[in-house]
């Protein structure tokens, strides 16, 4: 009897054409345009190209040290070069003294003005690279001025720096991307793709008055409830492992945001415990869902009491900032926001097995604890038949 009850909800729910597309179409989608996106945040910086103005008239000797010292700026001379920037015509503007050669030469400070929009990245961009060329160039001239004095230039470098990274620059970044890309999406997706079945298995049959049939039937309250969430669950469970597909293949189209793969120590036990937790969250967000939707008289209703919780999923995004980046077992224990931890700590190499213990356990206690006052709630047919 379980099997057919579970049988006929699966086919109520797949005929309504919102679910299938909560179901398949929403995720590709999400999935597809996000990651895109951040792929193409990852690439801009390598491909945009910024411009210099000066002031029309400069002599051709200070243009060749200029594109020496800046060869990826491209340089163009501009009659108001403040203009020009506020414009937006280029990206930075840079004005020198007209006497700079003879300045040089008597040794003496050379006045240079550089024009950029601090409000914007890519003004902001140009101008450090215009502040780094000029910190190369002051470096030479300081080395050229100690030669002509006979003075080793060894003498003005107190300290010899070298940095160390841990890992590649580039894949750290596409990790980072892919930290916040893959909790914040996956959950969503879930949480969306078991909700038009939320809804319509207990509110819409409220609303539609079939519930009253089904609880006068010979079966077990307990069983019918059991067929219900069952197929709220797997809803969900098919958008998760749906999501994470995508991303997998998602990931062989783009250029950058693949390298983020790279920093999982161990891909096969990710991916495992990835599963496990996808398959615990969507029990969990299901059952929240179910209990919701039982509480309402109709699917209006059911989407007025379920939709702030799949806001509420966005939220330890921003505890992230304060939570630290160190390993924190405790913080494992609140839902969602171990899914968020789960994958940062994942692409930080710090993700340890007593992490997806707390993490599992949690969901475990929380279903255990929610089942009981849905089957209570189920069970209270005045509440059931609705008004």
């Amino acid at each position: 009897m379980f099997k057919t009850i579970f049988l006929k909800e699966m086919k109520d729910v797949l005929r309504d054409k919102r679910s299938i597309t909560l179901l398949v179409l929403m995720p590709i989608i999400m999935m597809a345009g996000l990651t895109i996106f951040y792929d193409k945040i990852l690439t801009s910086g390598h491909e945009t190209e910024f411009t210099l103005a000066v002031e029309e008239g400069m002599d051709a000797e200070l243009l060749q040290q200029l594109e020496a010292y800046m060869p990826t700026l491209k340089v163009e001379q501009k009659a108001d070069v403040q203009k020009a920037v506020e414009e937006k015509e280029v990206q930075v503007g840079l004005m020198l003294d007209p006497d700079w050669k003879g300045l040089l030469e008597t040794q003496k400070t050379v006045p240079v003005q550089i024009i950029f929009d601090p409000g914007s990245q890519d003004s902001s961009s140009a101008s450090a690279l215009v502040m780094s060329a000029f910190s190369q160039w002051q470096q030479e001239t300081v080395q050229l001025r100690l030669a002509g004095h006979q003075i080793d230039s060894s003498i003005v470098e107190v300290f010899q720096i070298e940095t160390k990274t841990t890992k590649d620059e580039d894949n750290a970044i596409a990790s980072y991307m892919l930290a916040i890309l893959i909790p914040l999406l996956i959950p969503i997706a879930i949480a969306n793709g078991s909700y038009p079945s939320a809804t319509e298995l207990f509110a819409g049959e409220k609303e539609k008055k079939t519930i009253e049939a089904l609880l006068i039937t010979p079966v077990k309250p307990i069983k019918i409830l059991l067929a219900k969430w069952l197929t709220i669950s797997l809803l969900g469970i098919f958008t998760g492992v749906l999501c994470i597909g995508v991303i997998s293949v998602l990931m062989n189209f783009t250029t950058e945001l693949k390298k983020g793969l790279s920093t999982i120590e161990h891909p096969l036990s990710f991916i495992f415990m990835s599963i496990v937790l996808i398959v615990l969250f969507a029990i969990f967000i299901a059952e929240v869902e179910m209990i919701l939707s039982m509480l309402a008289n109709s699917v209006k209703e059911a989407g007025y009491y379920i939709t702030p919780v799949i806001g509420f999923i966005t939220l330890p995004m921003l505890f992230m900032f304060f939570a630290g980046e160190a390993l924190n077992l405790s913080l494992y224990s609140i839902p969602v926001m171990n899914l968020f931890l789960f994958v940062r700590d994942a692409f930080g190499g710090q993700l340890t097995t007593a992490a997806f213990g707390i993490a599992t356990g949690s969901y475990v206690v929380l279903i255990s604890i929610l089942f009981p006052v849905a089957l209570r709630l189920f069970g209270n047919h005045r509440l059931m038949l609705g008004k």
